[in-house]
């Protein structure tokens, strides 16, 4: 039983000296920074951008 858990510590101290498998420095990833909110709100019950129209080709003219 003894000798069970001496290989398990082992082999379990073995996987953690490998590590991951990733090579190189440690380094921290470039976050963005956060996108500045706007100084005035947007104005309540306007559509923007303008809704297109909805019949978009004109009846064609009389002749």
């Amino acid at each position: 039983m003894i000798a069970i858990l001496i290989r398990t510590l082992l082999i379990t101290l073995l996987m953690s000296l490998v590590g991951c498998g990733v090579r190189g420095p440690l380094y921290l990833p470039n976050v963005p920074p956060a996108p500045i909110p706007p100084s005035e709100p947007e104005p309540q019950g306007v559509l923007y951008p303008p809704p297109a129209p909805s019949n978009p080709i004109p009846p064609p003219a009389p002749q």
